[in-house]
């Protein structure tokens, strides 16, 4: 049996509140081992420099537009992880501002969050695929 991929995410939300229950949700994974958590634009942006992240869940609403800078940042990086975009309003054109430098999925804050555990299953189970090709090829 292949061994389960063990992911590591890191949440960047201006809500110590919502943080706090995204990583509650988080937590019961069993595919995930790591959870950072960044307040800010400039804790996010050391977190990443120093860690290789296979998911990002990031606040739209970050103060001066900070959200779409990272969200750039991150998808410049290797290894190109899942960012999904956390919001609570978010009309047709900043949706699709977001889409254009890489978001993966948006998933609205009253709503949604019980989507992240079939999420990080399904990345975990793609990526513990793509490993194992890996090995098998190399």
């Amino acid at each position: 049996m292949i061994s389960k991929y063990k992911m590591q995410v890191l949440i960047i939300d201006s809500s110590i509140r919502i943080i706090e229950r995204l990583e509650e949700i988080i937590s019961e994974a069993e595919t995930v081992t790591t959870i950072n958590k960044a307040v800010s634009y400039g804790e996010a942006k050391k977190l990443f420099e120093k860690n290789k992240y296979d998911m990002v869940l990031l606040d739209i609403d970050l103060p001066e537009n900070e959200s779409l800078q990272i969200l750039k940042e991150i998808k410049k990086a290797s290894g190109k992880p899942c960012v999904i975009i956390l919001f609570t309003y978010i009309d047709n054109y900043i949706q699709e501002q977001y889409k254009f430098f890489g978001t993966d999925y948006f998933f609205d804050k009253y709503y949604d969050f019980e989507k992240i555990s079939g999420l990080l299953c399904s990345l975990s189970f793609i990526n513990t695929k793509n490993d194992f090709e890996k090995r098998k090829s190399g």
